[in-house]
């Protein structure tokens, strides 16, 4: 009978993280006042104006047609519609997020997942898969593990013996809206128009692993330690290739990227990486040399030890501690 062994797994944001839901949110979609962005539900507010502003319909449905242009930018605000038509309520249904003063011009977003019930968390399969590129790169010194049974190959699924959970949910009050920064090589950070929902840093969160076998368990005690060697290496192919390292976050504890925007070498198995697969991963995404730091921004406490420049952090960079169960 194959050993089991249960864990407690504690990521730690170091910068803020996003897991995309797949679902983005317009201008047209929420109210920026009071140091809150408000996503209403927009068939409550459509209801709430049949029902209590009939005359409005037009205009409402007229609003969410015109999609706006540079001389009239009114248009494609909520905000602005709801004046317009001297409407002050403001519940209708959704949820807020706390402003971010370092966000400017605030366009279309792209939210974080949430479960059934519109509670934020983050999927177990989102953590596995950046184990798993710890553990290829480290263990498996950059072989590509199949994951999932293959017709016609023996099935031997390492990864199939680490079941990672699901978070639980995560309140609304830790999350803000943040905007990606590219920082070239030799050039300040820029500012891009693509904007994220995302968990802030400094905000723990828990998950359990099972794993079943000695070698999964193997690999789950001595995670922390093949994160810090995939660390020094993705540190050497990357960051220290001619970036500011000002912009470069130190680590307090096992280092982990995790989420949408922090660069497709911290999701790549970079061990196996040649020439040939790197010229090929430049060309598809119109990269030059190895392409930019994804950076964001998001206001710093004055005793921040975890940011060297302020407000600037490494998007979706996370710490975390495995502790085994008894």
């Amino acid at each position: 009978m194959l050993k089991k062994q249960n864990y407690e797994f504690v990521l730690h944001t170091l910068a803020p993280v996003h897991i995309g839901s797949g679902v983005k949110a317009t201008s047209k979609e929420f109210i920026q006042e009071n140091g809150e962005y408000y996503f209403p539900e927009m068939d409550k507010l459509y209801l709430f104006l049949e029902k209590n502003y009939p005359e409005s319909l037009p205009a409402f449905e007229q609003y969410l047609l015109d999609s706006g242009s540079k001389t009239n930018k009114r248009k494609s605000r909520l905000i602005d519609f709801l004046n317009d038509q001297r409407i002050k309520k403001r519940d209708f249904g959704g949820f807020k997020i706390k402003q971010n003063n370092l966000v400017k011009n605030l366009g279309e977003v792209s939210l974080f997942i949430r479960d059934g019930l519109g509670n934020r968390y983050i999927p177990g399969s989102s953590l596995k898969g950046a184990i798993r590129t710890i553990l290829e790169s480290e263990y498996f010194r950059g072989k590509q593990i199949p994951w999932g049974a293959k017709s016609g190959r023996q099935f031997d699924d390492i990864f199939n013996n680490i079941r990672v959970s699901d978070s639980s949910s995560i309140e609304e009050m830790n999350f803000s809206i943040v905007q990606r920064w590219n920082h070239a090589k030799g050039k300040d950070p820029k500012r891009m128009n693509i904007y994220r929902e995302a968990l802030l840093p400094e905000q723990d969160v828990v998950f359990n692993i099972s794993v079943i076998g000695e070698k999964a368990i193997f690999l789950m005690d001595n995670l922390e330690n093949m994160a810090e060697k995939h660390y020094l290496f993705y540190k050497e192919f990357f960051l220290d290739k001619g970036f500011d390292k000002k912009y470069i976050q130190d680590n307090t504890e096992a280092p982990i990227y995790l989420g949408a925007g922090s660069g497709i070498w911290t999701k790549t198995n970079i061990r196996q990486m040649n020439k040939e697969k790197i010229d090929r991963i430049q060309m598809k995404n119109k990269m030059k040399n190895q392409g930019v730091m994804k950076l964001t921004k998001y206001p710093t406490n004055i005793i921040s030890k975890i940011v060297k420049t302020k407000d600037f952090y490494e998007m979706g960079k996370c710490n975390f501690e495995v502790k085994k169960k008894s």
